[in-house]
């Protein structure tokens, strides 16, 4: 199972739930940023602007997506066992590894709104003795989203010893 939206990527492996803001590099994406910058400059300033300024665009959008696809977190949820886990990760390698909670209680999220360049985004909090910041949503249709998979879609077993 694997959906995928533009900043974060839901997926599952067996028991465990992986939600991850690694942003894919897409050439394509690249291309038309480039290609639309060149033009509407070649239209606006003339050739040599626009060459000039459209090789800055395509450095400039490269090293932006370059690192969102490099460095980015992962929150994994284990059925099984309830543990959630925040990882950071550099290019598929753990960085840092921070357990957030051995009993896992989808009723423990929240999600404080963000005004960001005149935009609303939510951060995605999990509560135990202290605030957990998990990852940051660019949309309320985003929030709904995980809010929904995470109530309907991860059930955690409890072992009762």
């Amino acid at each position: 199972m694997n959906e995928h939206e533009d900043y974060f990527r839901i997926s599952k492996n067996g028991h465990v739930h992986t939600l991850s803001n690694r942003i894919l590099f897409k050439w394509k994406e690249l291309m038309v940023w480039t290609f639309g910058s060149f033009i509407l400059l070649i239209i606006l300033f003339g050739w040599l602007v626009g060459i000039f300024i459209a090789l800055f665009t395509l450095i400039g959008y490269t090293l932006y997506r370059f690192a969102s696809w490099i460095y980015y977190s992962e929150l994994e949820i284990d059925e099984k066992s309830g543990k959630m886990t925040l990882l950071k990760k550099i290019l598929d390698r753990t960085q840092k590894s921070e357990l957030i909670t051995e009993k896992f209680d989808p009723n423990q999220f929240e999600y404080s709104e963000l005004t960001r360049s005149g935009k609303t985004k939510f951060l995605m909090n999990y509560r135990t003795h202290k605030n957990h910041p998990l990852l940051i949503l660019k949309n309320k249709s985003d929030k709904e989203l995980i809010e929904k998979y995470i109530t309907k879609k991860i059930t955690v077993y409890n072992n009762v010893s």
